[in-house]
């Protein structure tokens, strides 16, 4: 709802107080901002100051979601949403919404975090100034980085960057030109095994403000802006494939590491040890991955996405291979939750409004609308039981189609499993290991029948429901397709690799539930490890 317009403060008007409080924010000062904030909203509260209340609750709000305190970041959030609806303004409002989105994407609170951003989308066009516009995508770029939706936030970053060029403030312009590039980096690295032309696209964009920045960062004269400009420089380097430059980059920022956050400086150590891996500087490696250990500020039982990937590349630098995959498992299923809320989020929100307009359709253009509303919902649904990187049903699709499917029917369930996965990994790349994800799962599309519904059922591992089928035809159905990957020619992706399945069959009794069926599935698949692999093995 549009707020009535109400006298503007500019910074220069507001409390002295609380612009030092702005700026100790800006400085990272985060205990010192609170000192200063926090007295300067009680007593334009006690004065119904409401413009100066939602300022003061705004700084208290970042301050805190800085430090972790997600819970008192999110009650200042609150206040300051508060005052802004008594101050009239609708820009304070769209700020407090960004900072509530904030704190529920770094508590990874999917659903919360996309219906605050609904909130700001509905607030958004009311702004005017370039301030407000940058602050505001600067935000929702953030909350998209946190929930994983990465073109997203580089969309953000991109509009961030354009408000910031309008303000003039070359600080503001380096560092959303900063953000650009950082999450530009993390965007080429996702693109670059399933569209590389894509990659190749955004590494065009993003090379002329590398270009920018280096010019930009020398007026600046500060150590956190030079760290930042060999991080992006590492990152952009690596997309390209040019190692020595990316291990010189990261290298630097190592050597930084000193007077550095300790989430960056553990972040270069990381980096650099992954380069150094891939030079085959294994020892230096190593010493890297321990390094980054020794500051690492991800908690001894990590449960943040986030942290989780941190660990798991500790640990695999480090040799602990076992540990870093249990780790990395555990963010993958984090991270698909993340999202799955995220998105379930959205479709109700459609629904809601389809419930709406449902109430009000009377003519053509309406029912129009309706069913393109209606498209999204069932685009959304889609994306919460599909698996993004093989397009195959994710295990949450799979139990979907279980739990529909006729309980009189015969079918049967098969679990498959590449052999020696981690290999491929370990020795090539998780980007090959990806591709040949990608690849096995189009070879069981093919192979198999359109009634059947295939799954990645999580990490190398696969599940197929083989519809109105016995179990001597499934079992000879799954042989052909152990055989078509066993005889694949896998040296396109990477060279010496080579690809086998193993799968355990059984037919579905009537009546029994996915896990019970899982489970006796998973012990006939153990039965085809144990035997060898590279086979199948059925009731």
């Amino acid at each position: 709802m549009a707020l009535p317009a109400a006298p503007v403060l500019s910074a220069a008007e507001l409390p002295p107080a609380l612009q030092r409080a702005r700026h100790e924010l800006s400085a990272a000062k985060f205990e010192r901002a609170c000192e200063l904030a926090a007295p300067e909203f009680e007593f334009a509260r006690d004065q119904r100051a409401w413009q100066v209340a939602a300022e003061a609750a705004l700084v208290l709000a970042r301050a805190r979601g800085n430090q972790r305190l997600s819970e008192s970041a999110l009650r200042w959030a609150h206040e300051a949403l508060q005052a802004a609806h008594l101050a009239g303004r609708s820009d304070l409002a769209c700020a407090s919404w960004v900072a509530v989105a904030r704190e529920h994407a770094q508590l990874e609170e999917g659903g919360p975090a996309q219906r605050a951003v609904d909130e700001v989308m509905a607030l958004v066009g009311s702004l005017q100034t370039p301030d407000a516009l940058e602050a505001v995508h600067n935000g929702l770029m953030t909350v998209y980085s946190e929930l994983g939706l990465t073109a997203m936030a580089v969309s953000c970053a991109r509009r961030s960057l354009e408000y910031a060029q309008a303000t003039g403030e070359a600080a503001r312009v380096s560092m959303a030109r900063t953000n650009l590039l950082v999450m530009g980096g993390v965007a080429c690295e996702q693109l670059l095994e399933p569209d590389p032309e894509g990659a190749r696209r955004l590494l065009d964009e993003l090379r002329p403000h590398l270009e920018a920045l280096q010019d930009e960062v020398v007026p600046l004269a500060s150590p956190l802006a030079d760290a930042r400009l060999l991080r992006v420089r590492g990152a952009l380097m690596r997309c390209e494939g040019r190692w020595e430059p990316a291990h010189e980059a990261f290298a630097a920022l190592a050597r930084m590491a000193d007077m550095l956050p300790p989430a960056l400086a553990c972040s270069a150590w990381i980096e650099l040890g992954l380069v150094q891996r891939h030079l085959g500087l294994l020892d230096d490696a190593r010493a890297s991955g321990h390094a980054a250990e020794a500051i690492n500020p991800v908690p001894v039982a990590p449960r943040r996405a986030v942290d989780l990937r941190r660990l798991s590349l500790i640990r695999d630098l480090t040799g602990r291979t076992q540990e870093a995959l249990e780790l990395i498992r555990r963010y993958q299923d984090r991270r698909h939750h993340i999202l799955t809320t995220a998105l379930e989020s959205s479709s109700a929100a459609l629904k809601a409004r389809l419930d709406e307009q449902a109430l009000r359709v009377e003519n053509i253009s309406l029912r129009q609308r309706n069913a393109s509303l209606q498209a999204s919902v069932e685009d959304v649904r889609h994306l919460a039981s599909t698996d993004p990187l093989t397009g195959l049903l994710n295990r949450r699709g799979l139990e979907a189609v279980w739990q529909g499917r006729d309980d009189e029917s015969t079918c049967v369930l098969a679990l498959i499993d590449l052999d020696h996965f981690k290999r491929v990994n370990d020795e090539c790349s998780h980007a090959t290991g990806d591709a040949v994800l990608q690849r096995v799962a189009q070879m069981m599309s093919n192979a198999l029948r359109d009634h059947d519904h295939q799954a990645r059922y999580g990490g190398e591992e696969f599940a197929v429901v083989l519809m109105n089928i016995d179990l001597a035809q499934a079992h000879a159905a799954l042989d052909r397709l152990r055989a078509a990957v066993r005889d694949h020619d896998w040296h396109a992706l990477a060279p010496g690799i080579s690809i086998t399945l193993s799968a355990g069959l059984v037919r579905v009794e009537i009546g029994e539930s996915f896990e019970a069926a899982a489970a006796r599935a998973d012990r006939l698949l153990y039965a085809a490890k144990s035997q060898g692999r590279n086979r199948v093995v059925s009731a």
